[in-house]
């Protein structure tokens, strides 16, 4: 078979796409010299598409001489493509992915006023003990119940955290510490983790998976035992998990946090 040649497209518009990604990475207004060539432009060429991009509102002169920002075309825009995003078969298709990749049991998490609710879940190459369910799933034993009570408001989580600590630690309910152990393990990982003492030796990973306001949308679970699955950061499950929840918060217009 001969391979089909590329279509032709309209290379000015690609042009004007470049010019706009480049203000997009900046938080404020950019002057003309720097947009140039980080759009691999001449300033007098940059100029000329800035010309009729502020024209169609998509890019705003700034009242700084020289100095462009996204205008409100652009924001209109990003707003309709935020509502037409279809969110769950993002994480859906990425959890059919992590199964696939790591061929460990794979789940994608929300959050509900009764608390986490597992929507959806790929069972691994192990069974049993080592799947998830779907459903309202615990805070205190799943590592995505580690990451709403590491990121939502305190009087979201301090009831679902006091009904659930007696059966799973004892003694006098503690909801900060819990809270702050989890939001320190977040930050310095990028995911939280689960490791039980039974016998079963189950261990589950998650990951946040963002929204445009930075807002945790959904969580992405990896789930396996302490000899099937390595929840160090350098391991491959590890990566995999990143990966995706990375993926699914591009998707969804988010940006990836930085970790320390």
């Amino acid at each position: 078979m001969q391979e089909k040649k590329p279509r032709r497209g309209i290379q000015s518009v690609e042009i004007a796409f470049r010019i706009l990604s480049v203000m997009q990475t900046s938080q404020q207004a950019m002057a003309l010299k720097d947009i140039a060539p980080l759009a691999d432009l001449t300033a007098s060429a940059a100029n000329n598409y800035l010309v009729s991009l502020v024209r169609i509102g998509l890019a705003a002169a700034d009242e700084k001489p020289g100095h462009y920002r996204l205008g409100p075309a652009a924001l209109s825009l990003g707003v309709s493509a935020i509502q037409q995003i279809d969110g769950f078969e993002i994480v859906r298709r990425e959890v059919t992915n992590l199964r696939d990749m790591t061929r460990r049991s794979a789940a994608v998490t929300t959050w509900t006023d009764d608390g986490p609710l597992s929507l959806f879940k790929q069972d691994g190459d192990q069974r049993g003990a080592f799947e998830f369910r779907t459903g309202l799933i615990p805070m205190l034993s799943s590592a995505a119940g580690k990451i709403y009570a590491a990121r939502l408001a305190a009087n979201l989580t301090a009831h679902l955290i006091a009904q659930e600590w007696d059966a799973v630690f004892g003694g006098k309910v503690d909801a900060g510490k819990f809270r702050d152990d989890a939001s320190r393990e977040l930050k310095r990982k990028g995911y939280t983790t689960i490791v039980r003492s039974d016998l079963t030796g189950y261990v589950s990973i998650a990951a946040p998976v963002l929204d445009w306001n930075g807002d945790v949308r959904f969580t992405l679970s990896l789930a396996g035992t302490r000899a099937s699955m390595t929840i160090e950061p350098s391991s491959e499950q590890v990566k995999a998990l990143l990966a995706s929840a990375a993926n699914a918060t591009q998707a969804l217009g988010g940006k990836t946090t930085s970790r320390d």
